[in-house]
């Protein structure tokens, strides 16, 4: 399936990459964007390889890092997945905003 990135998605995945810089190593970044190729690649091959967290949305979670996690969903008769947002995993799943 294909992998599609929702605005939102896109614009919380660019915040943490300027946190990252200006936080942490470059290496800390290179080894995030091979974790989320992985994970992508994952998602694309077999998108129900990781658990709904709402049944009623259909949002699946996939923890990227120890404190990033993907957020997503399939959207079957369009035959693709779509990174709804990226979240911090320290965040109470309650208060995710999407």
């Amino acid at each position: 399936m294909n992998v599609v990135w929702s605005p939102l998605a896109r614009k919380n995945f660019d915040n943490l990459i300027i946190f990252l810089e200006q936080k942490w190593e470059p290496k800390v970044i290179t080894k995030l964007f091979e974790e989320l190729e992985e994970h992508l690649n994952i998602i694309s091959q077999n998108p129900h390889f990781f658990p709904l967290i709402s049944k009623k949305k259909q949002f699946r979670k996939c923890i990227l890092r120890r404190r990033t996690i993907l957020i997503y969903r399939i959207i079957h008769k369009e035959r693709r997945v779509e990174i709804v947002t990226v979240v911090d995993a320290r965040v109470d799943p309650k208060k995710y905003k999407f």
